[in-house]
């Protein structure tokens, strides 16, 4: 088990200097965090590793000498303990290269452009258990501000909210990567917000047609008929190409039935129920 309450050695790779120091000032931020190499190759980049043994790595996969897969490749064979997190940070969406550097142990995958301000918080939440790390994102974050004494405990009840929301929302990202559901995918984003919207219905499942695809249309500035569709090809290709060790945890999966998919109803209600029981129930 990873310790959370001491200094989270970090080394950065990416091909592009002045991106590489945008995610050093964003991440300095964060005193916990403390920047022990930026690289910009990818055989530099396996040596510092081995060298400074870090507790967290930003990885590009488009650099000089060797890319990022082959960094994974390498790493993926060096005994470490732990295991160092792996954030693949890159403007690389392909399905298959996704699937493939997930494979080799990266633990998240994020697509350039993202908001920098965001990624402290995310690599808290990755690195260590949701409540743990928030807490300490909290802790050593940003300057807080005090509370007005006579709305204290509204406001406390709102952030509470939202952080079960954006940690839900970080959980349901990596059950779909787990589960093989391609990233790139309008579905993707589709599904992940239906699955937390369910997960935190106390009144059971929310009415899919009428209530959850106009939610979601309305988000995402879409329609209805397209969230449906959206989300229907998505459960049918991570039904057929997905990772089936992962799909038989939450579906009775079998050969006979790769080729007729659980409804969308079916898909985003189950995963929900397990969610419920084995996360939210904690």
């Amino acid at each position: 088990m990873r310790i959370v309450n001491k200094e989270i050695d970090i080394i950065i790779v990416d091909n592009n200097e002045e991106y590489a120091l945008e995610v050093e000032k964003s991440l300095k931020t964060v005193p916990a965090f403390r920047i022990v190499g930026k690289v910009y190759d990818g055989e530099t980049a396996v040596k510092k590793i081995i060298e400074h043994k870090p507790d967290v790595i930003i990885l590009d996969l488009v650099m000089p000498v060797k890319d990022g897969i082959a960094v994974l490749e390498e790493i993926r064979t060096i005994s470490f303990e732990p295991k160092p997190v792996i954030i693949v940070l890159t403007a690389i969406g392909n399905e298959k290269i996704i699937k493939k550097a997930l494979s080799l142990g990266a633990d998240y995958y994020i697509i350039k452009p993202f908001d920098m301000d965001l990624l402290p918080k995310r690599i808290m939440q990755i690195y260590g258990d949701f409540e743990r790390a928030e807490r300490q994102y909290r802790e050593y974050g940003k300057t807080v501000k005090l509370p007005n004494f006579e709305s204290e405990k509204n406001e406390s009840d709102e952030t509470e909210k939202n952080t079960v929301r954006e940690d839900l929302e970080l959980y349901v990202r990596r059950v779909l990567m787990e589960l093989g559901v391609p990233a790139h995918l309008s579905g993707y984003g589709y599904l992940q917000m239906a699955i937390v919207e369910n997960s935190l219905c106390e009144r059971g499942t929310i009415p899919i047609t009428k209530q959850l695809y106009p939610m979601i249309a309305e988000a995402f500035n879409t329609s209805a008929g397209r969230v449906e569709r959206a989300i229907r090809n998505a459960i049918r290709k991570v039904w057929q190409e997905g990772n089936r060790n992962e799909l038989s945890k939450y579906f009775i999966y079998s050969e006979k039935r790769k080729n007729h998919p659980p409804t969308n109803s079916e898909f985003i209600s189950t995963i929900a129920d397990k969610i419920k029981l084995t996360y939210l129930s904690k």
